[in-house]
C-alpha cells in the first residue's frame, strides 16, 4: 500500500477531479425494478489469451439486428432527397446511398444500449477479476448479419485471500472538539424532518431516475422487450436544460412516454441516436432534496442514535484536511493490502495512467497539475494505487458473494448526491462518465462501482464491530 503524505497531500486536488460527482441530496428510492436484466438474445464467450488477458466477444442474434437496421434505414429516410417525395425514397436506394452511415450508428446503438450493460454484468457474474475497463478491438458483421464484438479484458492475478476477518484493525480516531458534534446534531435536525415531506413519486430536479428505453419505430410503437436497455441519470440544476430533461421533470414512477431526444453517447457525434424513437418508462427514482435516516441507517447497519452520530461524525472530524472517513479506508487498505502482498503487471498500470490523463485534459486546470514536478511519477502512483485497491476489493466481493440489488443502488445515490455525505462514497463509476453528470450511465456501471463501495463498507463493518 503506497502510504507516503507527501504523495497524497501533492494529489488530493487531482484526486478530488478524478473522483467527484457533485449531486444534491437524496431521500428515498421509488420502484423495485432489479439492477440486472438478463439478455437472452446476446452470447458471451471468452478465451484466456495470456496470463493477464481474456479475447471476449459478444455476439448479438441476426433478428434483434435487423429490427434495428430497419428503424435506422427508416431514420435515414426522413431526409430530403432530389427527385424522390420529401421522407419518400425507397428503402433500398437509402441502404445503398448510406450503407456506411447505417451500418455505424446501428452498431454504435447496439453497443451503447445492449452491448456495454451484458458485457460488465457477464464479468461480473462469471466473478473474472477484471482490471481496468474493457477495451473494443473490432466489430465484426456476419453473413447472417449477427454482429459481434471483440474486447480486449485485462485480469489481474488471482488471491490467494487470507483470513481478512480476524486481522487487527486500529480505527484512526476523531477529533474530541464539541463543537464537532453540535454541528452532527444541528444537521441531523435541519435535514431529517424535511425529508419526510418530499416522498413525491414525481421527478424533481436533484433527482437521480432510473429508467429502461425500449426501441420503437416510426409509429411510436415499441418493436420487442428484447430492445429494452437500462440507464440512470441526474437530473440535476442547468443553465440550459437539454430536451430530454425536460420530459423527465414531472413524470411520475412507473410512467411511460415517447422521445427522440436520449443521447447515449456524446463523444461520437456522427454515430448517435438522438433520432431513435424510444419508449422510455420510468423504473425508480432517488429523490434529490433532502437526507434520509432510515436509508443512512440501513446501508451501514447501524442501531441507535449513538451510532448513527458516530458514523456521521467521520465526515465532520478532519485531521491535516483528511476526514476520519477517509483515514479509515486509507487505513483498511494499508491493512488488506500488507497482508496480501501483490505487484500489479505494468501495461495494467500504463493503461490506467492514459485513462487517468485523459480524464485530467478535460479540466480546465490540466496544465497546473501537468506543470507539477514528478506530475508523470503522481500520475503512475496513484494509477498503481486505484489498481491494487480495486483487485483486492474485487476478489473480497467474489469471495463473500457481494450481490447488488436496486436498494443498494439508492443507498449509494443517497450520499454521492448529498455535499456532505459524498464523503463517505470511496468508489465512483468509470472516469469518462465522472465530469458528465448530464450524461445517462449503464446500469451495470453503476452497479460495479456499488458492488465496490458495498463491500468496502462490509470489510469496514467487520473490522470495527
Amino acid at each position: 500500500m503506497l502510504h507516503d503524505k507527501d504523495f497524497f497531500e501533492d494529489m488530493e486536488e487531482m484526486s478530488e477531479v478524478l473522483g467527484s460527482l457533485s449531486i444534491p441530496s437524496e431521500r428515498a428510492v421509488l420502484g423495485t425494478t432489479p439492477a440486472m436484466r438478463p439478455h437472452q438474445h446476446l452470447q458471451f464467450f471468452s478465451v484466456i489469451f495470456s496470463s493477464h488477458l481474456i479475447k471476449a466477444t459478444v455476439e448479438i442474434e441476426p433478428n434483434v439486428v435487423a429490427h434495428i437496421f430497419r428503424q435506422t434505414v427508416e431514420l435515414f429516410r426522413e431526409g430530403n432527397f432530389e427527385g424522390f417525395q420529401p421522407h419518400q425514397p425507397p428503402a433500398e436506394y437509402v441502404e445503398e446511398v448510406y450503407k456506411t452511415q447505417i451500418l455505424n450508428t446501428v452498431k454504435n446503438y447496439i453497443f451503447h444500449h445492449l452491448i456495454i450493460d451484458f458485457l460488465m454484468s457477464e464479468l461480473v457474474a462469471r466473478k473474472i477479476p477484471a482490471s481496468n475497463y474493457p477495451r473494443l478491438t473490432s466489430i465484426e458483421i456476419m453473413a447472417d448479419k449477427k454482429i459481434i464484438y471483440h474486447f480486449d479484458v485485462s485480469i489481474a492475478d488471482q488471491l490467494e485471500l487470507k483470513e481478512w476477518r480476524h486481522f487487527a484493525f486500529k480505527q484512526p480516531k476523531r477529533k474530541k472538539y464539541k463543537d464537532l458534534d453540535k454541528q452532527v446534531v444541528a444537521f441531523v435536525e435541519n435535514r431529517g424532518p424535511s425529508s419526510r415531506k418530499n416522498t413525491s413519486a414525481t421527478i424533481e430536479e436533484s433527482d437521480w431516475v432510473c429508467f429502461d428505453a425500449n426501441l420503437g419505430n416510426v409509429d411510436k410503437n415499441a418493436l420487442a422487450p428484447q430492445l429494452i436497455s437500462s440507464f440512470w441519470l441526474r437530473v440535476g440544476k442547468q443553465d440550459v436544460v437539454e430536451p430530454f430533461i425536460c420530459q423527465l421533470i414531472g413524470k411520475e414512477l412507473d410512467q411511460s412516454f415517447y422521445t427522440n431526444n436520449l443521447n447515449i453517447n456524446h463523444q461520437n457525434p456522427k454515430c448517435d441516436d438522438r433520432s431513435y424513437n424510444l419508449l422510455i418508462s420510468i423504473k425508480a427514482i432517488v429523490k434529490g432534496s433532502c437526507f434520509s435516516l432510515d436509508m443512512f441507517k440501513t446501508m451501514f447497519k447501524l442501531k441507535n442514535k449513538a451510532e448513527i452520530h458516530n458514523k456521521l461524525m467521520e465526515v465532520f472530524s478532519y485531521r491535516n484536511d483528511v476526514s476520519q472517513r477517509k483515514a479509515i479506508i486509507e487505513e483498511v487498505f494499508h491493512l488488506l493490502l500488507s497482508k496480501h502482498r501483490f505487484e500489479v503487471p505494468k501495461h495494467l498500470v500504463l493503461r490506467r495512467e492514459e485513462d487517468i490523463i485523459d480524464t485530467l485534459a478535460k479540466q480546465p486546470d490540466y496544465h497546473v497539475y501537468k506543470a507539477q514536478k514528478d506530475f508523470g511519477d503522481y500520475v503512475e502512483l496513484l494509477a498503481e494505487k486505484q489498481l491494487k485497491e480495486e483487485i483486492i476489493i474485487d476478489q473480497i466481493a467474489y469471495h463473500e458473494n457481494i450481490k447488488v440489488e436496486m436498494r443498494d443502488v439508492g443507498h449509494y445515490l443517497h450520499l454521492l448526491s448529498n455535499r456532505r455525505l459524498k464523503e463517505f462514497i470511496y468508489f465512483k463509476p468509470v472516469l469518462e462518465k465522472v465530469d458528465d453528470l448530464s450524461a445517462p450511465i449503464n446500469t451495470a456501471i453503476l452497479a460495479q462501482a456499488v458492488m465496490r463501495e458495498k463491500t468496502l463498507n462490509f470489510i469496514i463493518y467487520t473490522l470495527t464491530r
